[in-house]
């Protein structure tokens, strides 16, 4: 891309952003959804001007993997309410682990069987898709939460188990297009190994530099703008290092990392500037990822794929069901936490899928002779989330009496 084009596309997505905020008041739909749908009017648009914006779907990777996802990962896990976290942890972090492989097996069989085409979709393919489908987004729930004066516990567990679902999900799929790519079945043995490695690798590497940032938040001394650049060159330098370097996990250094510095950050009595700068980082970062979305999806998706689609829809929403009631009743029975069995279906339901699976099919390499059929089935699973659970999840909480 020369800069021309790297600013008219800039230029490109502020629009849709900008149009979207529009939209969103008359129409009262979710933001993101409002983002997609102006990227797929732009889709249809520039072509039809003539303009090259030098975005290409070979780009996507690298786009996602090293500018957008060390942003949504450090966001997220700053705004991490710790207190209300610690006591939930148990049940948190079984929900974003074996709860995500819960899900992703059961998405697996629904999809492999449902298609029913062991050659042009093998079990590789239909686990890749199941993961995919299995990352959450809080972002809209949360706001609706807020909105209603829900419990606060509600909300620490549905971002938190969302925060580390998300970096489960993100590792899994690594592993699982390299096995794709390198031509190798999926092999328990090697598959845990390889986790391990690049888990562990991720705590490792996420310490070493929170601590390295630490020292450097002592010396810069108590800044709000100093400690805004440094927690930037701690994301991208630590997810960089780890992912392209040493080849482990980059969202478990980000998220480990980000998560023992909190403190100092947040730290400064004009902390809100930090805040404030992050929330605008991801915010941007949201709109990149659907405005994408809108760029790539296609009407061949939904005249050619409809069948993977509805299969994904019913296998995210059963996985899910699955994964949650297993997840609390755990929560319960093993780690001795008080949580509401009426935050069940609110987690469920507003399980919505959203940046992280996009951002995942969007970074399958072309090679892959299924890739556009798991990009069609993320995309009708993101689309079905955002204009029906979205828009009803209120109702909901209505009904469960979760509202003040």
């Amino acid at each position: 891309m020369t800069i021309f084009q790297i600013i008219l596309t800039l230029l490109l997505v502020l629009s849709n952003g900008i149009l979207a905020f529009i939209t969103a008041r008359i129409t009262k739909l979710p933001l993101t959804l409002n983002v997609l749908l102006w990227g797929i009017v732009s889709s249809a648009l520039v072509p039809i001007m003539g303009i090259d914006t030098g975005i290409r779907f070979d780009n996507f990777e690298h786009l996602i993997l090293f500018v957008l996802i060390p942003i949504l990962v450090f966001e997220a896990a700053l705004n991490i309410h710790t207190h209300l976290f610690k006591p939930l942890i148990g049940t948190i972090l079984f929900a974003a682990t074996f709860g995500v492989l819960v899900a992703m097996g059961i998405s697996a069989v629904i999809l492999f069987f449902g298609i029913g085409h062991a050659s042009g979709f093998p079990w590789i393919a239909a686990l890749i898709a199941g993961l995919v489908i299995s990352a959450t987004d809080p972002v809209a729930v949360v706001s609706q939460l807020k909105e209603a004066n829900a419990p606060h516990k509600l909300g620490t567990v549905i971002e938190g188990e969302s925060l580390f679902n998300d970096a489960t999900a993100i590792v899994l799929f690594g592993i699982l297009v390299a096995m794709a790519t390198g031509g190798s079945e999926p092999s328990l043995t090697g598959g845990t190994l390889l986790l391990l490695k690049v888990l562990l690798g991720g705590v490792l590497v996420g310490a070493v530099f929170a601590v390295v940032t630490k020292v450097i938040l002592k010396l810069v001394g108590p800044n709000a703008d100093y400690y805004v650049v440094t927690s930037l060159a701690l994301a991208y330098g630590g997810f960089y290092v780890a992912e392209h370097v040493l080849h482990v996990s980059g969202v478990i250094a980000v998220l480990i990392a980000t998560l023992m510095v909190k403190s100092e950050l947040l730290a400064l009595k004009d902390d809100g500037k930090v805040h404030g700068n992050w929330e605008m980082f991801a915010f941007i970062a949201n709109i990149v990822v659907f405005f994408l979305m809108g760029l790539v999806v296609t009407f061949d998706m939904f005249t050619e794929q409809w069948i993977a689609m509805l299969l994904g829809i019913v296998a995210a929403f059963v996985s899910r069901l699955v994964a949650v009631y297993f997840s609390v009743f755990v929560g319960k029975v093993i780690f001795r936490n008080d949580i509401d069995w009426n935050f069940a279906p609110v987690m469920v339901w507003g399980g919505l899928r959203g940046v992280v699976t996009i951002a995942l099919v969007l970074a399958l390499p072309l090679e892959l002779p299924y890739w556009w059929t798991i990009q069609s089935i993320g995309f009708g699973v993101v689309l079905f989330t955002l204009v029906f659970q979205a828009t009803t999840n209120p109702a909901l909480l209505k009904k469960l009496k979760l509202t003040q």
